[in-house]
């Protein structure tokens, strides 16, 4: 892909998609005759830096791709990107806590027909009035901040350049939504643990009223100083990453010794004594007991699923570290 296509195609990701094609289609013919005019100007062939100069005084893409797009907005081009990154992560993390509630609640009902068919059509409601108030809010929010805060709040720090549209195929180049959907649901998760364990388990309902009949174990809490370690340095260190933008020597020798941290806490508890435990003995809780039985027998499969996510993550980061130690074991 040349320099032209990759910079229309950086154009298009910022224009409507119902008439993206047809400006993409334009865009590529004006920048292909413009070209062809400073080539012949010029009296040499059209290479990258020809090239280059010419998007460079085209200017940045989301400038261009504003250009397009002249009827007036709720939300401006240049909180626009900022704002549907946002949205993303919330309307995700809403349907996530939602979809996680109702699988607690169905694990902890009879799981009988009408129960389940109940409770799914209450996630349905909650679900599409929670991703609607959501939805609302966060673009009210949005709509104020565009016109109380000066668009420059908003802008890229550094200028574009036409070089950048080269540097977009860096792999070490971090992406900024994996490193935000990883910090918000590891936030979420130590929280669980840290401040509200007790919700984790089988709860069934007993004359009424709810009670808990399996719970994590005292054997579980051992480790939790570590995996409160582990999502700790996972967070600073993605943080670390989104402000440098790239990854580095230093940050991918941290993350695999976080990952090997992970597969050190996943080993353990998979050699370790069962995670749940029984807290009520009542014949009403014998399903509960069984289905405890049955996560259990679950949960190892989860934890030799954290040690194979772990083992890529750390080849992942030791390829590209390959050419470095061979450079450092030649001197």
């Amino acid at each position: 892909m040349n320099l032209i296509e990759r910079y229309v195609t950086e154009v298009g990701k910022h224009l409507p998609r119902k008439n993206r094609l047809d400006i993409e289609t334009e865009l590529r013919s004006t920048l292909e005759d413009m070209l062809e005019d400073r080539s012949q100007q010029a009296g040499c062939q059209a290479d990258d830096a020809l090239i280059e100069e010419l998007l460079q005084e085209y200017g940045a893409p989301r400038k261009v791709a504003a250009t397009y797009q002249t009827h007036p907005y709720l939300i401006g081009p240049s909180i626009f990107p900022t704002y549907t990154l946002v949205l993303k992560i919330v309307l995700a993390a809403v349907t996530l806590g939602l979809t996680i509630a109702t699988i607690v609640s169905l694990i902890n009902s009879d799981l009988s027909s009408p129960e389940i068919f109940k409770t799914l059509g209450e996630l349905v409601l909650s679900l599409v009035g929670a991703l609607i108030a959501a939805f609302g809010n966060l673009t009210l929010i949005f709509a104020i901040l565009e016109r109380v805060l000066s668009t420059s709040e908003f802008e890229d720090v550094k200028e574009w350049k036409a070089t950048d549209l080269t540097k977009a195929l860096d792999p070490n180049q971090v992406k900024t939504g994996e490193m935000i959907v990883s910090i918000v649901f590891t936030v979420i998760g130590l929280i669980i643990l840290n401040v509200y364990p007790n919700i984790i388990g089988v709860w069934n309902l007993e004359n009424g009223e709810w009670i808990q009949s399996v719970k994590l174990s005292e054997s579980f809490f051992r480790y939790l100083p570590w995996i409160n370690l582990s999502g700790i340095l996972t967070i600073v260190l993605n943080i670390f990453l989104i402000r440098k933008g790239t990854w580095q020597e230093f940050t991918r020798w941290t993350h695999i010794g976080i990952e090997l941290i992970a597969m050190g806490i996943a080993v353990a508890l998979l050699r370790g004594p069962a995670l749940l435990t029984t807290i009520n003995t009542s014949v009403d809780n014998v399903a509960g007991f069984s289905l405890a039985h049955q996560l259990n027998n679950v949960i190892p499969i989860a934890l030799l699923v954290v040690i194979v996510v772990s083992t890529i993550e750390i080849v992942k980061d030791v390829v590209p570290l390959l050419p470095l130690v061979k450079v450092r074991l030649t001197k």
